[in-house]
Order: structure tokens, then C-alpha cells, then sequence
């Protein structure tokens, strides 16, 4: 039992301070909790494109991209796929296999886990949620790109900018 309770402590302490503030010192400084996320979870497990009851995932049908630089990709601003209590999961895969590189490029993704906890009224925690961060690649791209989605609440879904959509 004890161990039961000291895990629970230690996740509640990793979700308190899953956001850290970096700041950086000299011209051009700013503050921001987007430049370097606490991000929990393991990064080595790729993600599947298919739900294993259905066997397939149906990509949403987004309508376009995004004009919005810091929509997705920074945490602020996440992508919302809603679902939280029946399909969130879904949804984020969803999502993400909708989306594809700059010139069409089929995607990878991996979840790389969960940082920045916010207040929101369909969070399952006391009214809080934690957003997901997944590293989006593809082929030719030198540097992944960090894709911060939430599964609590609903938004219009667009492709962050430099993105694409699979054709439908």
C-alpha cells in the first residue's frame, strides 16, 4: 500500500511541475513555458496508426491550415481533438493521421508525453487536464516537430502552418 501512495505522490509532484519557465538572459530574452517543456512519459515507444479493435483509424477531415504560426506547436494554443472520457486517444491518432509533411509526406509520430497542466472544466482531476506532446517527423525533415494536443475540449482542428492534410 505504501507504495501504491508514494507513486501516486510522485506522479501528482511530476503533474505540479510538469511546466517549468525557462528564461534566457541578453538581447532578443523573452519567458515562456513553450521553449523547453518537463515532458513525462517515454519517447521510445512509436505510436500505431491503427486502433487494434477497428484495425484502422479514420483520419479526421480537416478543413485546412492553420494561418495561426503558434497554433499546435506551442502549449498555449494546442490542438483540441476532444474525447476526454470516451475517446481521446482516438481522436489525437485521428488527428494526427490526418495531417502530412509539406509536400505531402506521410508522417510518423510518437507520443513523447504528457506536460503543462490547465484548468478545464472536462478535466477527469478537479477541473484539470494535462496536454500530450507528440514529436511529428517525416521523410527529409532534419528537425521533428513538437505537436501539443488537447483531448479535454473541442476546437476547430486545422494543420499547424509548414504542415499539410492527406487528401480525403
Amino acid at each position: 500500500m505504501k507504495h501504491y501512495l508514494y507513486l501516486l505522490y510522485l506522479s501528482a509532484g511530476l503533474a505540479m511541475t510538469a511546466c517549468a519557465t525557462s528564461k534566457t538572459a541578453g538581447r532578443g530574452s523573452r519567458t515562456t513555458t513553450d521553449a523547453a517543456p518537463r515532458i513525462t512519459g517515454s519517447n521510445n515507444i512509436p505510436q500505431s496508426y491503427y486502433d487494434n479493435a477497428r484495425r484502422t483509424v479514420e483520419p479526421f477531415r480537416v478543413a485546412d491550415v492553420s494561418t495561426d504560426a503558434t497554433y499546435g506547436v506551442t502549449q498555449k494554443n494546442p490542438v483540441c481533438v476532444g474525447g476526454a472520457t470516451t475517446d481521446g486517444v482516438r481522436n489525437q491518432q485521428r488527428y494526427l493521421n490526418a495531417l502530412r509533411g509539406p509536400q505531402g509526406e506521410e508522417i510518423s509520430y510518437r507520443r513523447r508525453g504528457s506536460c503543462c497542466p490547465f484548468k478545464t472544466p472536462n478535466g477527469l482531476i478537479e477541473g484539470m487536464g494535462m496536454l500530450d506532446a507528440y514529436e511529428i517527423t517525416w521523410a527529409g525533415n532534419d528537425k521533428p516537430v513538437l505537436l501539443y494536443l488537447n483531448f479535454y475540449d473541442e476546437g476547430p482542428l486545422h494543420a499547424p502552418v509548414g504542415l499539410t492534410l492527406a487528401q480525403p
